[in-house]
């Protein structure tokens, strides 16, 4: 089976051709399309102090359940092997008119951390219930296929507009009062965009801010492969959510798998909306979106230089925060560390931690420098 490595986020996992891999609440999901109705799941959990394979299967398999009902599913699981350090469940889980048969299992790994040594792992799949049978073995494999390992430090970057997590090694693309691009040459690339819309400009709703914006960033969609919307009231304010992904092409011609979230304000004389967008070339994507979600969701803005006249977009940013809570993909948590030589900041995933450093275990960065945790 093919693997799929993210050296980001610190983990690698099993991928069938033709799959998609993304992380989201601290679960990672292996599916064969948009529909989730065959899917595998990986959720790790830190081996802290009190902490059993049993008490994690549990725990961790009421979270998912309560995932997959918020998501507008149903699972039940009734526990098929009850031992100790490898309990089992069978799964039945309904989604619109597809029934689904599924299993799940813990598995014990060791990851030598700051904060502990082990991480125990529900791992848990489906398939519609025809098809099960014969689905399994790749399903199991995918689970099995999975393992931490070393992730990548986040420099912790803030300047006159944004504060915002870097991976070592990429850069800054284009920076302005209300733009920024964070991009790993031309592989992937984090955009955050704030605009304000004219009157007479024809944005009257969020999918009207996308193809404005993709308009001026030369980005064609040739298909969406997910959609949700939904609205929430902020301070009397009506805001529009909007999340897509799609494959596309961008100006130069070269082909892009991406995901944009959008927040705006378009009820108003004057429209607002806030872009989030993730790029990267298709054959990259699987590696690198769970490290462009984690600079995306790390970006916030400052509106000192422009508040008067951007004042209620300060709502937007609440309304986007609250809406990304659910895009978490930091497998097992992230250190704050610092290098006392440079003073910079980082972001280290556990998976950055280093049990035989040369000068003991600890973080460190890329010319071995020891770095200084500043987590409690």
């Amino acid at each position: 089976m093919p693997v799929v490595q993210d050296v980001y986020d610190g983990f690698h996992i099993g991928v069938p051709s033709g799959w998609s891999v993304f992380s989201a609440n601290g679960t990672v999901y292996v599916s064969k399309d948009q529909s989730a109705t065959e899917e595998s799941t990986v959720t790790p959990v830190l081996m802290t102090p009190g902490l059993t394979p049993a008490s994690v299967f549990s725990s961790s398999l009421d979270s998912l359940q309560r995932q997959i009902d918020a998501a507008g599913g149903k699972m039940t699981s009734r526990v098929t092997g009850a031992g100790g350090t490898s309990p089992t469940a069978s799964l039945s889980l309904q989604s619109g008119s597809v029934t689904m048969t599924g299993q799940a299992s813990v598995v014990v790994l060791p990851e030598p951390t700051a904060h502990g040594g082990s991480v125990a792992a529900l791992l848990a799949s489906w398939a519609p219930t025809s098809t099960f049978a014969s689905e399994r073995p790749m399903l199991s494999a995918i689970g099995n296929c999975y393992g931490p390992q070393q992730g990548a430090l986040y420099q912790v970057i803030s300047d006159q507009v944004f504060t915002y997590a870097i991976p070592l090694g990429w850069r800054i693309a284009s920076e302005g009062q209300d733009l920024i691009e964070i991009a790993d040459g031309n592989n992937a690339s984090a955009t955050y965009l704030l605009n304000l819309f004219l009157p007479g400009s024809g944005v009257d709703s969020p999918q009207g801010v996308i193809t404005f914006d993709f308009g001026k960033l030369g980005i064609t969609i040739d298909q969406i492969l997910g959609s949700h919307q939904s609205q929430q009231v902020v301070n009397g304010t009506t805001e529009g959510l909007l999340s897509e992904e799609f494959t596309g092409t961008i100006s130069s011609g070269q082909a892009v798998h991406g995901e944009v979230h959008v927040v705006a304000d378009t009820t108003s004389s004057t429209p607002s909306g806030v872009i989030r967008l993730a790029l990267s070339t298709p054959a990259l994507w699987n590696s690198t979106n769970g490290a462009l979600a984690h600079i995306l969701n790390s970006i916030q803005h400052s509106f000192a230089q422009d508040f008067q006249q951007w004042e209620h977009v300060t709502q937007q940013q609440q309304a986007f925060a609250q809406q990304v809570q659910g895009f978490d993909y930091a497998l097992t948590g992230v250190d704050l560390v610092n290098d006392p030589a440079t003073g910079a900041t980082f972001e280290a995933p556990y998976d950055r931690y280093n049990q035989t450093g040369p000068d003991g275990p600890g973080y460190y960065d890329q010319a071995n420098n020891k770095l200084t945790i500043e987590t409690p």
